[in-house]
């Protein structure tokens, strides 16, 4: 499983099937990893076992390092490792796992619209030279909505004139990396794998 829940859509007009109301009703938190885990129960009882996303994908999981041909400047840095920090803690209280950064000031939190969403409207306060940074939570688990980007991000983050984008080495899956890192280094976004140590 990648990618982002659209859990907005359970408070619109959302009508799921007799088996998705039972499991909704039994359901005591509406949280993502709660949401993630009773699926994967769900399955389990239909003998379908859920493993870790990123079993067989270590090709496409984010090393530390400089993934790019640009590195990002000093004060840049800065604001990635304080994007991290700020990150991880959202991600603890079950909020998001992206957050858009500049000057030591955090400018978005992504929360329910996701990180693409939080990406534009962080960087339309930036004006330019912003930073994105996403992680794993805390306690994620990784059978499951393991933090992942893609072209879409790096379009977004060029869209809104941003200058880097900082993921969690060893725990965020980069889709079509070879594509994704091409399209960084023609845009001139830097692109990192960070890990707590950094």
């Amino acid at each position: 499983m990648a990618g982002g829940i659209r859990k907005v859509k359970l408070f619109g007009n959302f009508r799921p099937d007799l088996r998705g109301a039972r499991f909704l009703a039994k359901m005591k938190s509406r949280e993502d990893d709660d949401l993630l885990r009773g699926i994967a129960d769900e399955l389990a009882a239909d003998g379908i076992q859920v493993v870790e996303s990123t079993l067989c994908l270590s090709h496409i999981i984010a090393t530390a390092g400089v993934l790019t041909k640009r590195a990002p400047r000093k004060d840049e840095w800065e604001d990635i490792k304080l994007g991290f920090r700020v990150a991880k803690d959202i991600g603890r209280l079950g909020i998001g796992q992206a957050v858009v950064v500049k000057h030591q000031v955090v400018l978005a939190v992504e929360a329910v619209e996701g990180t693409d969403a939080a990406i534009l409207r962080g960087g339309a306060l930036a004006k330019t030279g912003c930073v994105v940074v996403k992680v794993s939570k805390p306690q994620q688990d990784l059978r499951f909505d393991v933090p992942a980007v893609g072209v879409e991000t790096i379009k977004n983050i060029h869209q809104v004139r941003g200058a880097a984008l900082a993921v969690e080495a060893g725990k965020t899956i980069l889709l079509e990396k070879e594509k994704l890192l091409g399209h960084a280094d023609e845009l001139g976004v830097a692109v990192v794998g960070v890990s707590a140590a950094e």
